[in-house]
């Protein structure tokens, strides 16, 4: 009798043991099924240049379509070569033409998607409440109000508002007289933060920073005929983005999203 009460409290405990495995992995089964089935968030890369203003139409776009985005901000340049090198986002915004024709060349934009979104104006900025007087008639008056401090401009080897702001300065005559009183900054935004902490009294930088950094003005506007036009482009990147990539598209697009960059100073897209 004891024996057969052994045998039966062993066999229950194994087929308690294995039931428990068994939950157990359909568990995780189930766990893994419904991660891969979460579709991962769209990732954009745009121009540095862009994150205030496309930082809140993202935050929009997800409140209505309850699909989150990733965006990744960087130099053009920087964003341009991570494609190139096998990265791989949804949505490109470029604020130069030519790393958006690099990536066109290398055949990794989705035919017919790459389309001009927005526009900008240079300008040389200061913080609020600073006496600089620069008028860019006077190329002199930007040599006096810099005195023995540098001008930040983004880096021209590769940072696209560094590329306008050396054509507008040699076209003005300013660039070769300038040599050695520059300081290199790694993207638009980089500029504004640097003037706004007070690193140096100017900087050249996009009209679109006014707005991102409250505590600045513009010092001078540089003429438009002075430097190319500045031309902000939106493509999708090979493969396909999916549905929320697609619809995110169509929305910087929009009345609404212009009106949005209109706010921060871009030049809406022209229909």
């Amino acid at each position: 009798m004891l024996a057969l009460m052994l045998y039966r409290h062993y066999c229950c405990a194994d087929w308690r043991a294995r039931l428990a495995r068994a939950a157990a992995g359909l568990a995780a089964l189930f766990l893994a099924l419904a991660a891969g089935a979460a579709p991962k968030p769209p990732v954009i890369f745009a121009a540095a240049s862009t994150t205030a203003a496309l930082s809140e139409l993202a935050a929009i776009h997800e409140r209505r379509a309850g699909v989150p985005l990733r965006l990744s901000f960087a130099s053009s340049a920087t964003l341009a070569r991570q494609v190139l090198n096998g990265a791989r986002p949804a949505l490109f915004l470029s604020a130069n033409r030519e790393w958006m024709d690099a990536l066109d060349g290398a055949r990794l934009l989705a035919p017919g998607s790459r389309k001009e979104l927005l526009g900008n104006r240079l300008v040389v900025i200061k913080q609020r409440g600073s006496d600089q007087s620069v008028s860019l008639a006077d190329p002199d008056t930007l040599l006096a109000a810099l005195g023995e401090t540098p001008l930040v401009i983004g880096d021209p080897a590769h940072v696209p508002a560094g590329l306008y702001g050396r054509e507008a300065l040699r076209r003005l005559g300013i660039w070769e007289r300038l040599e050695g009183r520059l300081a290199f900054a790694a993207n638009a935004r980089a500029v504004s933060m640097r003037v706004a902490r007070g690193e140096a009294p100017l900087g050249i930088t996009y009209a679109s920073e006014l707005s991102a950094e409250s505590g600045l003005v513009a010092a001078a506007w540089f003429p438009e005929e002075s430097h190319s036009p500045i031309r902000y482009e939106l493509a999708s990147v090979k493969p396909d983005g999916g549905a929320a990539a697609r619809a995110f598209y169509e929305y910087l697009f929009s009345d609404e999203a212009q009106q949005v960059f209109l706010a921060h100073r871009f030049i809406p897209f022209q229909r």
